[in-house]
């Protein structure tokens, strides 16, 4: 009886020694953060500054005001650019007198703007061609969308939702 005992007891020390087996799944790796976190929110215009060239009136600029403009990871939308599921983003810094020549904004126009700080140009191109090709120019918590010699005004008092991609089914099934 007592080599049973000892299996037992040798058994039991076995099954304890598996604690060094791996998990049955790898543990969560933490999410990296976007590094263009600041451009992908919920924009609301809130105001407009009429460039030099403008081809809408005035009180035609302020009918935008309060519309959204969403920025996710993977998409973009707009009230003049349309929708986009697939975009790629492109990057570049600005100082504020580019921005202004580039839309025919008087110096002082352009301080209206509300763009303190360093400034980004994201350029937003659809994959599909379907949507407008959207640019913004994030600094801090403000951004502005220009386009038809109109700046319109964006606080981003919101991140975009978060858009997770759906896995395709292969052909054929």
């Amino acid at each position: 009886m007592a080599p049973t005992r000892r299996c037992r007891e040798l058994l039991l020390i076995a099954l304890a020694g598996c604690g060094w087996l791996p998990p049955d799944s790898p543990p969560a790796r933490p999410t990296q953060a976007d590094p263009d976190a600041a451009l992908l929110r919920r924009w609301t215009v809130t105001g407009h500054v009429l460039g030099v060239r403008a081809l809408i009136a005035d009180a035609d600029a302020a009918g935008f005001h309060g519309r959204t403009v969403t920025v996710t990871g993977a998409g973009y939308s707009s009230p003049w650019s349309g929708s986009c599921d697939d975009a790629v983003r492109h990057k570049l810094p600005r100082r504020l007198a580019d921005l202004a020549a580039a839309h025919d904004l008087a110096p002082e126009r352009a301080a209206g703007l509300g763009l303190a700080g360093p400034i980004v140009e994201y350029q937003l191109v659809c994959r599909a061609d379907h949507a407008v090709p959207l640019t913004i120019y994030v600094a801090g918590a403000h951004a502005v969308t220009c386009g038809s010699g109109v700046c319109y005004l964006l606080t981003g008092a919101e991140p975009a939702p978060v858009v997770t991609p759906v896995a395709s089914a292969p052909s054929g099934v």
